[in-house]
């Protein structure tokens, strides 16, 4: 199916929320990641047609590539750090869900740039392992094996921190 300004809703629904929540895990900041989804899907619509020109590239790997290109000119801009807010960093108990969601951001923060986009896309925004390897311009080999070796090292470093 073509990609037209008509289908963009159906499209949108679909896509957004795992653009979304890859862009919230990547960015840790919500409003953060709703600016730069909104400015993704328009630079998407601005350029619509010149992505049905592309050959082999799905329209949500284009958009992912769109995302991360936006998230590294964010950092390029204003650097990487995120301020502390004691509101939201320094809360006292926390529960089961709130844990595992710490250790995985502790486990993420422990591998390489790489090895934490290539899981990114995957894991969080649900992309296959073509699509990602689309979206960081691979060989999908090359993407499935960087794949196994980054679960593999995230897999060690769990290990070691349960132990």
């Amino acid at each position: 199916m073509p990609i037209s300004k008509d289908n963009l809703p159906l499209l949108w629904d679909t896509i957004t929320p795992k653009l979304y929540g890859y862009l919230v895990n990547t960015l840790k900041d919500r409003v953060l990641a709703e600016d730069i989804l909104q400015t993704t899907w328009l630079k998407a619509i601005q350029d619509l047609p010149r992505f049905e020109s592309r050959a082999g590239a799905s329209f949500s790997s284009w958009l992912f590539a769109i995302a991360i290109n936006e998230c590294k000119q964010h950092w390029r801009k204003s650097g990487r750090e995120i301020p502390f807010d004691p509101i939201l960093h320094d809360r006292g108990e926390t529960d089961s869900a709130t844990s595992d969601k710490i250790l995985v951001e502790q486990i993420l923060s422990l591998l390489s740039e790489d090895n934490r986009e290539i899981i990114r896309l995957h894991y969080i925004a649900g992309l296959s392992t073509g699509e990602v390897a689309k979206v960081l311009k691979i060989n999908p080999v090359t993407a499935r094996v960087r794949m196994y070796r980054a679960m593999n090292l995230a897999r060690t470093l769990l290990k070691n921190q349960q132990s």
